[in-house]
């Protein structure tokens, strides 16, 4: 089929995306409130769920957005951390998806308020059991999963009521946290010096047990630059690091010939290189996902055409796709 051209409509910054053949999911908005309980009209039981994002571990090494729906009750703020932390019912839920709850298990919530966009979360002290190396990555999932709610822009941690500097391994904690830290955060081997940077965010795949593919998004911190629009499509080019557990299904040889963005349109012309992929339909979806997923991140750009030197692609995939 002959696509007019890719149009991906975002209408919301897409900083997370779920497993591939899920319904997509962005940030939802809500009031404001000075306490952790929301409230929304009453509707029917079978209608009153939210559609949460969390942050799971795959690899032991990324964390992955997953899309679930839990029902509105007070204290939904704490019921969603509450459900990334290792238990029977969780890892239960997980089984087969290759993926691993972030917070250790036997881990409480002892409080949680919010106020002013800041969530003040106090864990018990088994939180600080965490495997050596993924401190980061445990922060992230809590910051990264309170933050999906409108109402929270920083999160401020806690363990047993005193504010975490440290991890007892020496991995020091400036605070409160946000999402300006990054996530799966990677520095690029073309960083001489860190005082000179830009971050930006690029997505990859990952395989999940049981033929699941995931849509990783990874923070890649860069040598500082203008354009960090053409920047982003070019580190999604170079693909993940060596070693990583993530691939991409964007040919490696791919250059970018040319890139316009004009009246919220970003058209992008590929080499002819970008048709050399193997898959069929689910390449191509994992291909248009991890453009548009990058691009989505800069509030210029709210649709997205593909040229292949200078012409229209035909594909087997059927467009457009819409994103929320």
């Amino acid at each position: 089929m002959v696509a007019k051209y890719f149009k991906i409509m975002v209408v919301l910054l897409v900083v997370a995306f779920l497993l591939i053949g899920c319904s997509p999911g962005g940030l939802f908005q809500e009031e404001e409130t000075e306490s952790e309980e929301y409230h929304q009209e009453a509707l029917p039981e079978e209608e009153n769920l939210r559609e949460t994002i969390f942050y799971y571990l795959y690899q032991g090494a990324y964390l992955v957005p997953v899309e679930r729906s839990i029902p509105w009750e007070d204290g939904i703020a704490r019921t969603t951390i509450t459900r990334l932390v290792s238990s029977q019912q969780v890892d239960g839920f997980l089984n087969g998806t290759g993926l691993d709850a972030p917070l250790p298990a036997g881990t409480e919530i002892v409080g949680l308020t919010i106020r002013d966009g800041l969530a003040h979360i106090d864990f018990s002290e088994e939180f600080l059991e965490v495997k050596e190396g993924q401190e980061r990555t445990l922060l992230d999932a809590v910051v990264f999963t309170l933050t999906e709610f409108g109402t929270v822009e920083q999160v401020e941690i806690q363990v047993e009521g005193k504010l975490l500097e440290e991890f007892p391994k020496g991995v020091a904690i400036e605070q409160p946290l946000d999402r300006e830290r990054g996530i799966n955060l990677e520095v690029s081997e073309d960083v001489e010096n860190l005082r000179d940077t830009s971050k930006v965010l690029v997505y990859f795949c990952g395989s999940g047990e049981e033929a699941l593919t995931y849509i990783v998004p990874v923070t890649r911190v860069i040598p500082e630059t203008a354009d960090e629009i053409e920047a982003a499509l070019e580190e999604l080019l170079k693909g993940p690091k060596p070693g990583s557990q993530l691939f991409s299904d964007i040919d490696s040889r791919v250059e970018i010939n040319g890139l316009q963005v004009q009246e919220g349109l970003a058209t992008i012309d590929f080499s002819e290189e970008f048709l050399a992929y193997h898959g069929g339909a689910t390449a191509e979806e994992n291909i248009l996902r991890q453009i548009v997923l990058t691009l989505s991140q800069f509030p210029e750009i709210n649709r997205v055409s593909i040229l292949v030197d200078g012409e229209v692609p035909e594909l087997t995939r059927e467009m457009p796709i819409q994103i929320r």
